[in-house]
């Protein structure tokens, strides 16, 4: 039994070689077409070729021939189907990786040989959505064809067809952070689609790319024309109600939307915990706390649901109902509930130490990107610390949080939470540090189980190639033998040099140069986005006294003092 891969592929000579490591060893044979409308051509191709696979091109239509993106991915993907010789044909994006191991695959291969099925259905993880997808993954030849130009499925042709449901192996969809949004390219294909031919699925994500690209108000009447449709199912219903309450600036409205969904699926938490969010903005901290208690009373359904979010069954339902008990002036409650949920998790819990001030909105969204880029969120520990007099921030509060009094330094902010923290390992975060995704595994395996002896990452902040260890990662040993996360004398600059020197003196660094966490300071971005905050940490008077205190505390005059 032979079994082929048939992809399609726009530009991807970076991601190439990374698909063609993971799903390689799996086939028989690996098709690639290639779709790009009227770019111009990198070396994806040559690389495919290079690597053995069967390379052909697809041409958009004549009215299309000016469009720079493919106009049709069904037609395509047919196109990569009828280039395949395999008994089976398997298809995959670029930006997938295989997820599962070499035995797994291995014994799906025995069953698909041994019971011969039409369709093989397999798990599709989003990570950045805590979402699992069940996908026609593996098809038998000559069972269907590829239909819509946009969003495309595959129709099965047999009335009954034989399907194979499997847990695992799972797709593992991994997309770069550089990737350019799809948005534009999704609605000109959409709206190309006359009106009286468009299905559900055509209006359910022409509704998803005009929220996308801010065309709010018209995605709302294509998201209403949609849920009055026939072939609306419970779940697309729910989601689409979801969707037009999270956009909605009005609270009531957003309160009438949600409670549409909570009495159409009144057995799921999403709906529950979006609620939690919206009477938190209408100022009623009881509701909140109500529909959190709910929610956390709602168990995980049993059947399979394809918008399943699994952080509501998870970390996010436990910080929804954290953030109700501290708009209650329960506190210490919230933060036991937290804490006891880390703990329960296997090991290591990663604490994210997140110094802010003034910035409210930019300090949660970053927060929010942390924990919505890491494999394992329920693992991870977020800690907010601001100053008693930075009323902008205290909004904050219904997150984990401490609060500072001293002297409003950055460095006694970081210090502060580090001592509130549980975590196995501590991260320095900023507002305008940014993650890559799956950063918590990329540090889990740098520290490789070193926790037992102390230990710092060199990471990479997207910038700098000198032997600065510009964020601060350390374990907790590292933590417990100095006593501080750094060196509470410093209040801002120069807290770095001196945590580097110290590193390097007692032989601890890891090199993690391959984790980039970019920083977005205005240094590196000509001057942008400078404000008052940025200010005071960089003023000339902190670099002076920061340099006074790093020549005193080792004995060396740093270079740009």
């Amino acid at each position: 039994m032979k079994i082929s891969l048939a992809i399609i592929a726009g530009n991807v000579e970076h991601w190439m070689p990374r698909f063609l490591d993971s799903f390689s060893p799996l086939f028989d044979q690996i098709i690639v077409v290639r779709a790009i409308g009227n770019q111009e051509p990198d070396a994806s191709l040559d690389i495919a070729r290079s690597r053995g696979c069967v390379t052909a091109e697809y041409h958009n239509k004549p009215a299309h021939a000016d469009w720079p993106h493919v106009d049709d991915f069904a037609a395509a993907r047919n196109l990569a189907f009828k280039l395949a010789d395999g008994d089976y044909i398997a298809w995959a994006d670029t930006d997938d990786v295989y997820g599962g191991t070499m035995e797994e695959w291995q014994a799906l291969r025995k069953r698909i040989a041994t019971e011969r099925p039409d369709v093989v259905t397999l798990p599709y993880v989003v990570p950045e959505d805590q979402l699992c997808v069940l996908r026609e993954r593996i098809l038998r030849r000559d069972t269907g064809t590829w239909i819509s130009p946009i969003h495309e499925s595959f129709k099965v042709s047999m009335e009954a067809p034989c399907v194979i449901v499997q847990e695992s192996p799972a797709w593992h969809h991994a997309t770069h952070k550089d990737r350019t949004p799809n948005n534009e390219r999704n609605l000109r294909i959409l709206e190309s689609i006359p009106e009286s031919e468009r299905t559900l699925s055509h209006l359910f994500h022409l509704w998803q790319s005009m929220r996308f690209v801010g065309r709010i108000e018209e995605g709302v009447k294509i998201a209403q024309q949609a849920l009055k449709h026939p072939d609306l199912g419970p779940d697309e219903g729910y989601e689409l109600l979801i969707n037009i309450a999270q956009v909605s600036t009005n609270p009531r409205a957003q309160e009438q939307y949600l409670l549409q969904a909570l009495n159409a699926a009144p057995y799921r938490r999403e709906a529950f915990g979006e609620m939690v969010n919206c009477k938190l903005r209408l100022g009623d901290p009881r509701a909140a706390l109500a529909y959190a208690e709910a929610m956390n009373g709602l168990s995980d359904p049993p059947e399979y649901i394809w918008n399943r979010r699994g952080k509501y069954y998870g970390y996010l339902g436990v910080q929804l109902h954290g953030m109700a008990l501290r708009a209650n002036g329960r506190f210490k409650e919230a933060d036991v509930r937290e804490i006891n949920h880390l703990k329960a998790q296997r090991h290591p819990v990663i604490s994210l130490l997140h110094a802010t001030r003034g910035r409210p909105k930019i300090a949660a969204d970053a927060r929010r990107q942390w924990l919505n880029r890491a494999t394992h969120p329920d693992r991870v520990e977020h800690l907010f610390a601001f100053d008693f007099n930075d009323e902008q921030s205290m909004p904050l509060a219904v997150y984990r949080h401490v609060i500072q009094t001293g002297n409003g330094a950055s460095v006694g902010a970081w210090n502060l939470a580090a001592a509130a923290s549980c975590g196995d390992i501590l991260i320095q975060i900023n507002d305008d540090f940014e993650p890559p995704m799956g950063w918590d595994v990329m540090i889990e395996q740098a520290f490789a189980g070193k926790y037992a002896d102390p230990a710092a990452l060199k990471v990479s902040d997207g910038h700098r190639t000198d032997d600065l260890l510009c964020i601060a990662v350390i374990n907790r040993a590292r933590y417990q033998q100095q006593g501080f996360f750094l060196h509470p004398r410093f209040k801002s600059v120069f807290s770095d040099d001196f945590h580097s020197w110290s590193a390097y003196k007692d032989g601890i660094v890891i090199d993690a140069n391959h984790i980039v966490i970019e920083h977005h300071h205005p240094f590196f971005n000509e001057g942008k986005g400078w404000d008052e905050v940025y200010a005071i940490h960089n003023s000339p008077e902190r670099y002076k006294e920061g340099a006074a205190i790093f020549e005193e505390l080792t004995g060396i005059k740093p270079r740009t003092a």
